[in-house]
């Protein structure tokens, strides 16, 4: 299997880049960091030369200093992106109003935060934290900024410390080194840290520096360069971080390429929804329906075209759905994000058809356990598989009492299926179509206008669009 794309080696040491920004005289500005300790200050103060470039570092663990310096936040926590937000206006309006009239006119200001809950003694923490940076892209510009969210991935709290300095360096030296190059500077931020230390699920551009950034296009870049696994977007097409978007709710999986988006999608979509609430006796607002698309060929082997990945993202949301884009090629990887993140429940909504591939030997080669491992991971929690009816050109319907499982794996599928790990969904008869997954988009690039009556009229509509 290829590495992936993003596999970089860095062209010069954290140290180094600590040390070249440091010469610079014209940046000058202040670190503020929460949580685990003053590491992306600790690398600037090693490499030397950091009283020309740093004007203050602090930090504030106590909650109440903590509150006192930058206000309470209403939920009570404090690793979020608001408290962040507050960290780096009043830090850079304090660098900005006491040291401006002193410094060379020339001089470009910045503001560095990072609010981090690291890895605890002796306590199952979540690991993650918000970075940003506030700065001047000219002498005297109104500030732009950068903000990301990260998960740390290391297993110890020392790990966790000396990759967020090193992030947070990558962080700071990119943004001044590739303002005119925004997906280089995305594609640098884990120079020097070695794949699956630091995840970045969340990343946002802002202001006159920036001017003519696609954000949304910043976020997909996040996967397709291998920086994070998994992101993320809501029903108005923005970026969304993952946690806020399963907090308290259960994350049900409608997998496909979506080259288009079908009237059948739509139906495994109600189905799904209703047959989960049904099975946990919830109201349907608590599940979190996820359209995901998943990248993984791309990344490992260039196999699949993704082009049109962003036009994907924007006819979803725009149809009122939210967007998973991911590079875990598994279903079991998938149970096991969600498990990471502490939902102890997830669901995926897939035909009876892709139940061939879960119970497809050849789908888990490379895996030590094979099959029995991948079940046995996508089960951990409480996952289950809605299995949507299929109907063949012939007019037969498979569904899972009907569909053919090798002798090898019957007695396993039919000890999940009488357990509810797999659940049946019953679709209204009309509502099925024949499977065949290819046919529409030879339809479309044919001008065949049959496929008009298999897609919303939304989706109708902008192909129309594309394709006059």
């Amino acid at each position: 299997m290829k590495q992936p794309l993003n596999t970089r080696a860095a062209s010069i040491s954290t140290a180094e880049k600590a040390l070249q920004f440091n010469l610079d005289p014209l940046h000058y500005g202040t670190i503020a960091e929460i949580g685990a300790g003053q590491e992306v200050a600790r690398q600037f103060f090693q490499a030397g030369g950091a009283s020309g470039t740093i004007a203050k570092t602090t930090s504030a663990y106590d909650m109440r200093f903590s509150d006192a310096i930058y206000g309470p936040d209403d939920t009570g926590r404090y690793v979020t992106r608001e408290r962040l937000q507050r960290m780096l206006e009043r830090e850079f309006r304090l660098v900005v109003e006491r040291v401006s009239d002193t410094r060379d006119p020339k001089s470009r200001f910045f503001a560095f935060a990072d609010t981090v809950s690291a890895k605890q003694y002796g306590a199952d923490s979540e690991d993650h934290g918000w970075m940003g940076i506030r700065f001047q892209h000219e002498a005297g510009a109104e500030p732009s900024q950068i903000v990301l969210h990260a998960r740390m991935c290391d297993s110890s709290n020392a790990g966790q410390q000396a990759a967020l300095g090193i992030l947070g360096v990558n962080l700071i030296h990119s943004t001044f080194g590739y303002l005119d190059n925004w997906q280089e500077l995305v594609d640098s931020l884990v120079e020097n840290l070695t794949w699956g230390r630091i995840e970045i699920d969340y990343i946002r551009f802002e202001g006159p520096g920036f001017e003519g950034v696609d954000n949304q296009d910043m976020t997909l870049r996040l996967v397709r360069s291998s920086l994070g696994p998994v992101v993320m977007f809501g029903t108005d097409g923005n970026g969304a971080l993952p946690a806020d978007m399963m907090y308290q709710r259960i994350p049900l999986v409608l997998r496909g390429k979506f080259r288009p988006f079908t009237n059948v999608h739509a139906d495994m979509i109600e189905c799904g929804i209703a047959g989960l609430a049904a099975e946990l006796d919830i109201d349907r607002d608590r599940i979190v329906l996820l359209c995901e698309m998943n990248i993984a060929r791309y990344l490992y082997e260039g196999e699949d075209d993704v082009s049109d990945l962003q036009a994907r993202v924007q006819m979803i949301a725009a149809l009122g759905y939210n967007v998973m884009v991911t590079s875990h090629l598994r279903y079991f990887r998938l149970a096991d994000y969600f498990l990471k993140h502490r939902q102890k429940r997830s669901a995926f909504v897939l035909s009876v058809h892709n139940l061939h591939t879960v119970f497809n030997d050849k789908y888990y080669e490379g895996l030590d356990g094979g099959m029995l491992q991948a079940i046995a991971q996508l089960f951990a929690s409480d996952a289950k598989l809605l299995a949507y009816p299929n109907l063949t050109p012939e007019g037969h319907i498979y569904n899972v009492d009907n569909i053919t499982i090798p002798d090898e794996h019957k007695y396993l599928y039919r000890h999940l299926l009488h357990n509810r790990r797999i659940l049946p969904l019953e679709p209204d008869a009309e509502r099925l179509v024949p499977f065949q997954p290819d046919a529409l988009g030879a339809q479309i690039a044919q001008g065949d206008e049959r496929w008009w009556s298999a897609v919303p009229e939304l989706v109708r509509d902008r192909i129309g669009e594309l394709t006059l």
